[in-house]
């Protein structure tokens, strides 16, 4: 199966060097942008990520403090946001076209909007789900960084039957694959795509274009070991796309990636 592939502005936040580059570009700024990822091919609509929690207040909140541990410029502007359904009008889409959803980070910038898309499966890491469902061993983070109250209410309520669980690796349909990454969070995975350019991979450890061309990890990571080996395991892939770089859209007009 051979799928086009379409990178939609999400949302972006202020970062300092330390955080996408690990040990170095102390001192420079840049803004890492968030993207909902749509994949279609086979009759099937499929969205990596669901975007920021803007529309819910308190937990919109909650995930801009905890990155603003680091500096109180690593916020989401509100402004910024592009809610779901916006992002989709500009592929044609509504919400309800997409029927499978994949979750490459359990942070609420990539969870924020999942009870949206009653439609929707939803797959995501098993490692991930464990480890916020037993607490998280972190130990530093609110639990509605990872699912905002509502969408955690759907995820154990209706939308529970809906929930897929990825252990090492998952094919979601023929040449589209789910895949644990770890080395960012417990939960961080990789996606691996058929494109009519050949194979393209992005992943939660890999923030901008540096991590892949200079070999060079992130700074916000909890394991250096799981980077080098999921760093290999993408690096095999026709394209390799930084999933958090504002220069995306540069390098691929209106974010059509395949």
């Amino acid at each position: 199966m051979v799928y086009t592939l379409r990178a939609l502005y999400a949302a972006r936040q202020e970062s300092p060097g330390p955080v996408w580059y690990y040990i170095g570009k102390v001192g420079e700024w840049r803004n890492l942008f968030f993207y909902y990822w749509l994949i279609q091919g086979g009759g099937h609509n499929i969205l990596v990520d669901t975007g920021v929690p803007s529309n819910k207040p308190e937990d919109f909140a909650i995930l801009n403090k905890s990155h603003q541990y680091v500096h109180e410029r690593c916020a989401h502007p509100a402004d910024k946001v592009t809610e779901p359904a916006a992002a989709l009008a500009h592929a044609g889409l509504v919400v309800d076209d997409i029927d499978t959803l994949l979750i490459t980070s359990m942070s609420s910038y990539a969870t924020g909007n999942i009870e949206m898309f009653a439609r929707a499966e939803i797959y995501m890491s098993q490692l991930g789900w464990d480890n916020i469902m037993q607490g998280d061993k972190m130990g530093i983070y609110d639990t509605r960084v990872f699912f905002p109250a509502k969408t955690m209410e759907y995820l154990q309520g209706p939308g529970r039957h809906k929930i897929h669980l990825v252990g090492e690796e998952k094919e979601i349909y023929p040449g589209l694959r789910l895949w644990w990454c770890g080395a960012h969070h417990r939960g961080s995975m990789g996606v691996s795509v058929q494109t009519a350019k050949g194979q393209v991979d992005f992943a939660d450890f890999v923030f901008v274009f540096e991590n892949i061309e200079e070999k060079r990890p992130i700074g916000a990571l909890e394991s250096l070991a799981e980077w080098n080996q999921a760093y290999d395991r993408l690096m095999q892939a026709d394209i390799v796309l930084p999933i958090h770089d504002e220069r995306l859209v540069e390098r691929y007009p209106d974010g059509i990636i395949a």
